[in-house]
């Protein structure tokens, strides 16, 4: 039985209007650091010149719709057409729920469209889209909206190397039936045993009661520099592997944490193109993949596209698509 080709059918993208440069002094501290130790946490986030920042007034619900409507209209779909809602909006105003319902009332959809918050920080929307396509083969869909939105510059602590590259914003895609950017296979790699290396939480020994992300200390820089600098380059072999591919066929996307991964990751798989959005946006934690989409996937000039998502579960997800 041949399966149905689930495609992407659209992308939007949307960021807030406030720009902040590496040149400004909040990152002072961190630069300090990394001048004064050498390889410490603030010597390994670096490569962007620029990224957005919410104002306080705005929400990150209303910035995730405006993707989710972006992508909706370049689909060419009514938002009543939509059926699922997959993504997740971090960090959300309340612990639950997620405002990922809040993006469903502004976007328009109908009561019948369900909502699947997918919290799996950074590998959110890659997650969320291979969740639509299952659904869509099982036959309990017909045409999804993930949307994702990151306003991590609220939640970090800017005396850590971590802060350096964060950036807000929000991409969405929408997903159906079609022949361009057709979704063939994925492949999951989980490191249960990192679990809270990196987390969100308040963090009252440094003087936050809000929830603050972090790399945990001693165990948090070394899953950095083992399974994140080294597992994502094996899961994309693996994958590529399977279908006879080798980097040479691939345009790649991924997480966009800092330069040096992103790096040490064009070293070792060696796509023929490699599209980022890092210098001008930072890292956008959950939404960089698909405002990255937004920008190039009508400029995509290799025959397969790899989509590669890493999380702080620890987990790590690659989705191959046919262009």
């Amino acid at each position: 039985m041949t399966r149905p080709s689930i495609s992407f059918l659209g992308f939007g993208a949307a960021l807030p209007e406030r720009v902040r440069t590496s040149s400004d002094p909040i990152f002072d501290r961190i630069r300090e650091e990394a001048r004064a130790k050498g390889l410490s946490e603030a010597s390994l986030f670096y490569g962007n010149r620029e990224h957005r920042c919410l104002a306080p007034e705005e929400s990150l619900a209303a910035l995730t719709a405006k993707a989710g409507t972006a992508a909706l209209e370049d689909a060419g779909i009514r938002p009543d057409q939509v059926d699922r809602l997959y993504g997740y909006v971090s960090v959300p105003e309340f612990i639950t729920p997620n405002e990922l319902y809040a993006v469903h009332r502004e976007v328009g959809l109908g009561s019948h469209a369900m909502v699947v918050p997918v919290q799996a920080e950074f590998a959110n929307f890659v997650m969320g889209a291979v969740l639509a396509w299952e659904a869509m083969l099982a036959g309990h869909s017909e045409r999804a909206l993930v949307a994702v939105g990151a306003g991590w510059t609220r939640n970090v602590d800017y005396a850590q190397g971590h802060a350096f590259g964060i950036g807000d914003g929000a991409g969405a895609a929408v997903l159906g039936l079609g022949e361009r950017l057709v979704l063939v296979d994925y492949a999951v790699d989980t490191f249960s045993d990192e679990y809270g290396s990196m987390t969100m939480r308040p963090r009252p020994e440094s003087g936050f009661d809000r929830p603050v992300y972090g790399l945990e200390p001693a165990r948090g820089l070394r899953s950095f520099l083992n399974s994140g600098m080294d597992g994502p380059p094996r899961l994309v072999e693996r994958l590529l592997r399977k279908h006879g591919l080798t980097g040479e066929d691939i345009t790649l996307v991924s997480h966009q944490a800092t330069r040096k991964l992103l790096d040490h990751w064009n070293e070792k798989i060696r796509p023929r193109e490699y599209l980022h959005t890092l210098e001008d946006c930072g890292n956008m934690a959950l939404a960089s993949i698909p405002v990255t989409l937004a920008r190039y996937h009508r400029e995509l000039r290799t025959k397969y596209l790899v989509l590669f998502g890493i999380g702080i579960g620890a987990h790590q997800m690659a989705l191959l698509v046919r262009v």
